[in-house]
C-alpha cells in the first residue's frame, strides 16, 4: 500500500491532559508460538516487495519499497472500542522513512483506518486518520532506537485515540470518528519484529492462539492531546 506523504494535513488543537478509561469485555491473543498465520491476512499483498512470516516465536514484517507500507490484519470489520497492544522492534531500515506501528478500525479496501506509528528516521510518533482523499496526522517528538523492543498500545474509544509507547502516552480526538474495523501490525521501509499481540474490547471475542500473560503495569508519565479536524 502506497504512503501518500504529500497529502498529510495537520490541524490539531490541545484539549486536555488526561486519558479516558475504557471498559472491556473480551480479549484475543496471539504470541506466534504455533508458527501459524491463518488468523492474519496481508492487506493489498504485493509479493514482490512485502512479506510476513513467523520466526522463533515472533512475527516478522518486511517491506523495502520506498513510499509504501505493509499491513497485516486480523479480526472483523465490526470490531470497535478496543485496544491493540504488542511488543515491536525495528531490525533493519531503508531510505529515510522507516516506520513501525499499529492499525485500528482498518476498513481494508475502503482505504479508511487509524494508524499509530513510530517514525524511527525522523524521531517522531504519529497518530493518523487515513481516508481515500487525505491523511490527517499529528506528530509528537519521540526518539526510538533500532534493535530495541518497545511495548506499544493503541486504543480507540468513541472519538478518543490513544497511543502508548512504554510509559509515554499520546492522545488525539477525531470529531468525525471511524465507526469500526479490523486491527493489525504495520511496517514501512523496514524489517520489524512483533510479539505478544493482545486485542481487548467490548466487541472482541475471548480466544486466539496466544497464551495468557502476566500483567505488566506501568505508570503513564506523559499525555499529549490533539484534535483531528477533518474539514
Amino acid at each position: 500500500m502506497r504512503l501518500t506523504f504529500v497529502r498529510w494535513i495537520v490541524v490539531f488543537q490541545i484539549v486536555a491532559t488526561t486519558s479516558i478509561p475504557m471498559s472491556f469485555a473480551g480479549t484475543w491473543r496471539d504470541d506466534f508460538g504455533d508458527n501459524d498465520t491463518k488468523e492474519w491476512t496481508i492487506y493489498n499483498l504485493n509479493r514482490q516487495v512485502e512479506k510476513w512470516w513467523i520466526d522463533k516465536g515472533e512475527a516478522v514484517g518486511q517491506i523495502f519499497e520506498e513510499g509504501f507500507m505493509s499491513l497485516w490484519l486480523t479480526g472483523s470489520l465490526d470490531w470497535k472500542n478496543y485496544s491493540l497492544s504488542c511488543k515491536a522492534k525495528l531490525e533493519r531500515e531503508k531510505n529515510d522513512s522507516a516506520s513501525v506501528g499499529l492499525t485500528l478500525y482498518d476498513r481494508g479496501d475502503e482505504d479508511v483506518r487509524y494508524l499509530f506509528f513510530i517514525n524511527f528516521t525522523v524521531g517522531t510518533v504519529s497518530i493518523i486518520k487515513a481516508t481515500p482523499d487525505q491523511w490527517f496526522i499529528r506528530n509528537f517528538p519521540f526518539v526510538a532506537d533500532i534493535n530495541t523492543w518497545y511495548h506499544l498500545k493503541a486504543s480507540v474509544n468513541a472519538d478518543v485515540l490513544e497511543f502508548q509507547i512504554e510509559d509515554q502516552v499520546f492522545v488525539g480526538r477525531d470529531l468525525e470518528p471511524i465507526k469500526s474495523g479490523q486491527a493489525g501490525l504495520v511496517v514501512s521501509n523496514a524489517q520489524a519484529r512483533f510479539d505478544d499481540v493482545e486485542i481487548t474490547g467490548d466487541t472482541i471475542p475471548n480466544g486466539g492462539p496466544g497464551r495468557i500473560r502476566a500483567v505488566d503495569v506501568k505508570g503513564k508519565l506523559t499525555t499529549t492531546w490533539g484534535q483531528i479536524k477533518s474539514k
